[in-house]
């Protein structure tokens, strides 16, 4: 704790990179102190880092271009990409992602389900 009292929790910055050679565009919130990388869900073309906390800390998606073209977001908006961010949402069975992709004169979003395995 804090000399003030109150609980301080630093976190990692966040990661956003689009590598237009591999077509992979992979965003990271980061981890708090008290959290950690646990594992990997992988949903095809579709990557989500676990903490320890059980949430969805990192998104990385293969074949970004055909992926997201469903969404209108075109090779140019990943490769002018100036901010991203997403909300994930776990349920027992699926996972609801909303992303949001910032690039120089537009701003994208996409929502996407998971289905999980029983």
């Amino acid at each position: 704790m804090a000399k003030d009292g109150k609980e301080r929790k630093a976190k990692m910055s966040k990661t956003i990179d689009y590598d237009p050679e591999n077509d992979i565009l992979f965003i990271h919130k980061g981890f708090e102190l008290d959290e950690k990388f646990k594992g990997n869900i992988d949903a095809g073309n579709l990557i989500l880092d676990m903490s320890t906390k059980g949430r969805i800390r990192g998104i990385e998606i293969i074949n970004a271009r055909d992926f997201l073209k469903e969404f209108n977001i075109t090779m140019s908006t990943l490769n002018d990409l100036s901010d991203a961010d997403f909300e994930a949402i776990s349920k027992p069975q699926s996972i609801m992602i909303s992303l949001v992709l910032k690039a120089k004169q537009t701003q994208k979003t996409a929502k996407i389900a998971v289905a999980m395995a029983n």
